[in-house]
């Protein structure tokens, strides 16, 4: 092999092993960004849409307190007004106007009829209200019929709960009359007269049910046939409300009132950020957890309805697993080094023995170019010692190697190995010296 040769080998190489390195190189930067969209979760939003409900209706009131604990963290949470727990289903399965958590009425859905949203758990109780006029007590449905009747308004949990209560008791549009109003509107019909009675599936704290319990001429009704209904429809709960337990003074209910009752849930889609899903369990407990006139302390939020699936993130909660950063640290402090370290330790599970490996392939580049001309070297004595060739040519190439050895740079921790060659060069060129008889060929 010519020098012209050997130097154009030699640029060939290092061009090849360029090309390696930077294919490596961008191999390794996809590997890490796959990594990172894998196993760490994106930061989380600064901004929440909730569907909630009627404006004048519990479930906004709530939502509202809910939007002030998640300002706290620097989350804005959108509300989002609407005719009830349907149509916030709605927006939820169908991913309308952005809405990615809703409260909703338990009892109206499943898991097949609403593909990708999931559940956070349920907040309160929404007791079924029987109001009427006049002086008959009403202890049953079944009285309801040929009577005009408030069922909630298109679109509401209350409208679909209250036509299926009144089917099971024989009762449709054909021998009553429907009307579809709720919340205030219907309170108002209801004490004017318009309307002969009215259902709500509301929470106590709803303006149209503190109003009508107060109302002197319109009468709380009582379900006799509570363990029916919650024997026939899963998703009921049997509660008490006590008497007195919304007015002490004006003695308001007059007595213990047995009532039947959906909840109300928390659900959201199946691709909500963890951290928001944390910040919301969080006001949930802080909004619900003290109790109400139907529950006791630390009863919810709670996972009680499961027609849905319940979202891993809120089963961690709720089985206590809290982050211990969130506990210590600042909410956005917290997040950030969670996703630090989600990130940081498979990194160095990849880079420490990636680390290791780089003085052991800077040794082997140095060496290499040591060690790469012993091969010809061993190459020339073999052909002295064989007396074949031409003896002129090899002491050319001896010179020609011996030129570039001259040149190279070496670090000082090889220069012994470096002196180690120069003297192997200058064996063979008097290994050549004694064949031509110290007699250089001109």
């Amino acid at each position: 092999m010519s020098e012209l040769q050997d130097e154009a080998h030699s640029r060939s190489v290092r061009r090849l092993v360029a090309i390696a390195a930077v294919a490596g190189l961008l191999v390794l930067i996809g590997f890490f960004a796959w990594l990172f969209e894998v196993l760490v979760q994106p930061a989380p939003p600064r901004s929440v849409t909730m569907s909630t409900g009627p404006v004048d209706g519990a479930y906004h009131t709530f939502a509202l307190r809910y939007r002030a604990h998640l300002a706290r963290y620097g989350v804005d949470l959108i509300l989002k007004q609407s005719n009830g727990s349907l149509e916030n289903l709605q927006r939820l399965t169908q991913r309308r106007d952005g809405v990615q958590v809703a409260l909703v009425q338990g009892g109206i859905t499943t898991a097949a009829e609403a593909p990708g949203v999931m559940t956070l758990g349920s907040l309160f109780y929404e007791p079924v209200w029987l109001f009427s006029r006049g002086k008959e007590p009403l202890t049953s449905l079944v009285q309801f019929r040929g009577k005009r009747i408030a069922v909630g308004e298109p679109g509401s949990g209350a409208r679909e709960l209250t036509l299926r209560l009144l089917r099971a008791n024989g009762i449709d549009g054909t021998d009553a009359r429907l009307d579809e109003s709720g919340g205030l509107e219907a309170a108002r019909k209801l004490e004017s007269g318009t309307l002969d009675a009215a259902v709500f599936v509301n929470a106590p704290e709803a303006p149209a049910i503190e109003r009508l319990l107060r109302a002197q001429a319109i009468r709380l009704g009582d379900t006799a046939r509570v363990d029916a209904y919650v024997r026939r429809f899963r998703f009921l709960h049997k509660v008490v409300l006590p008497a007195g337990a919304l007015d002490l003074a004006g003695d308001v209910p007059a007595r213990d009132q047995v009532l039947m009752a959906a909840t109300a849930n928390l659900l959201a889609t199946d691709d909500l950020h963890p951290v928001i899903v944390d910040l919301l369990l969080e006001a949930a407990r802080k909004v619900h957890g003290s109790g109400s006139l139907l529950n006791g302390a630390g009863e919810f939020p709670a996972l009680l309805d499961r027609e849905l699936p319940v979202s891993e993130d809120a089963e961690r909660i709720y089985r206590g697993e809290y982050s211990f950063l969130r506990r210590y640290l600042p909410f956005w402090a917290a997040v950030w080094v969670q996703r630090f370290m989600f990130f940081a330790i498979p990194l160095l599970a990849i880079g420490i023995p990636l680390l290791r490996c780089l003085p052991i392939a800077y040794q082997w580049r140095t060496r290499r170019r040591i060690y790469r001309w012993y091969g010809e070297l061993k190459l020339l004595e073999l052909a002295l010692h064989r007396g074949s060739g031409d003896l002129g040519r090899y002491l050319e190439r001896v010179k020609a190697i011996e030129d570039r050895v001259a040149t190279l740079k070496v670090p000082l921790p090889y220069a012994n190995e470096y002196y180690a060659l120069r003297l192997h060069i200058e064996l063979v060129r008097r290994l050549l010296d004694s064949r031509f008889g110290n007699v250089r060929p001109g």
